[in-house]
């Protein structure tokens, strides 16, 4: 081998070590929804209470759990912390107070909350959960569905048969609803109602919400709230995905969420997780304009020393198993 080629392997493996270097230990921000075991988790929203604990412990053998609002803190003084990582909970669901917090506790492990307000005393807000429960959960559909949505006609043919489901005029339970949820989210909650109450008859069943799927209430949310190393963000009253919306109403399910969650914790709520994880700039600069620090996307990568407090990534969590976390979740960074 030249020494002209030694030297070009040399460069090379020495830029290659920098590159690596550079990006080691970037923060991450995890993203959990619901600590419980489901009967159905079409969406993978569901941990565990078992392989949750053994998450955060592996989390914390590798990475320093640190606030969220310190994080962005640290991001906005451009000194990104090294082998950092935050935890959040999307919706506010009952489970994770009951299931999630005393993990976190016995690990003094700082965690933010994001809160969808209107569930609090409304369980059809979590209407995602309702229909996957009457798709799903019902033994037996009829094999035919003939529906109209916003004015539009839907049918399809339902089949249990895999073979007959990958046909042109037929499909399977899993595909029905992901068909189903994405003509749901955009309509008006009570139109999405009358919708799910429609479905509920063509099963058979009914479209009334469970209470294993319910929101903390008012009362469990202070006490969330008054809980050593938890932080309460605003995640919309409603939940809708808010690039859909017009300007005033998305200004108001932002700037009254905050307010509903700052009455709820006593104190500033500083940050906003996006339903859904839909955004787009009319939505950041919302955000911005209702006088919050920082909001978190579903983006899935580690936090860059550049990136816009306002587009913060987070990585999902789903019910893994310590050697799919690793796989995962540590090796982002």
């Amino acid at each position: 081998m030249s020494n002209a080629m030694k030297v070009r392997q040399t460069v090379s493996k020495l830029l290659q070590r920098s590159r690596l270097i550079a990006r080691f230990n970037r923060p991450v921000v995890l993203m959990y929804h619901r600590i419980r075991e489901t009967l159905v988790d079409p969406w993978e929203l569901s941990v565990s209470p078992q392989n949750f604990a053994r998450q955060i412990e592996i989390l914390g053998e590798t990475r320093d759990i640190v606030p969220l609002q310190w994080l962005v803190q640290r991001l906005r003084e451009g000194r990104p912390p090294r082998n950092a990582a935050a935890i959040t909970f999307d919706d506010g669901y009952a489970d994770v107070l009951q299931n999630a917090m005393p993990i976190m506790g016995r690990m003094s492990c700082p965690a933010t909350v994001f809160v969808t307000t209107h569930a609090i005393t409304d369980p059809a807000v979590f209407w995602w959960d309702i229909l996957s429960r009457i798709i799903f959960e019902t033994i037996a559909l009829p094999n035919s569905l003939a529906i109209e949505f916003a004015g539009r006609n839907y049918d399809w043919r339902v089949t249990e048969d895999a073979m007959h489901a990958q046909s042109n005029d037929a499909v399977n339970r899993t595909t029905l609803h992901f068909d189903l949820h994405a003509l749901l989210k955009p309509l008006q909650a009570q139109e999405r109602e009358k919708a799910l109450e429609r479905l509920s008859r063509w099963a058979g069943t009914d479209a009334g919400p469970r209470k294993s799927d319910r929101a903390m209430t008012y009362q469990e949310l202070r006490q969330l709230a008054d809980t050593d190393g938890v932080s309460i963000g605003a995640h919309s009253c409603t939940h809708p995905s808010l690039p859909l919306l017009k300007q005033d109403d998305l200004e108001r399910e932002i700037s009254v969420s905050r307010k509903q969650c700052e009455e709820i914790a006593g104190r500033r709520v500083a940050g906003f997780g996006y339903p859904f994880g839909d955004f787009d700039d009319s939505t950041v600069n919302a955000v911005r304009s209702a006088g919050m620090d920082y909001a978190v996307t579903t983006l899935p990568h580690e936090v860059g020393s550049r990136v816009d407090p306002f587009r913060l990534p987070r990585l999902m969590v789903a019910d893994w198993g310590e050697v799919d976390f690793r796989r995962m979740v540590l090796r982002h960074g």
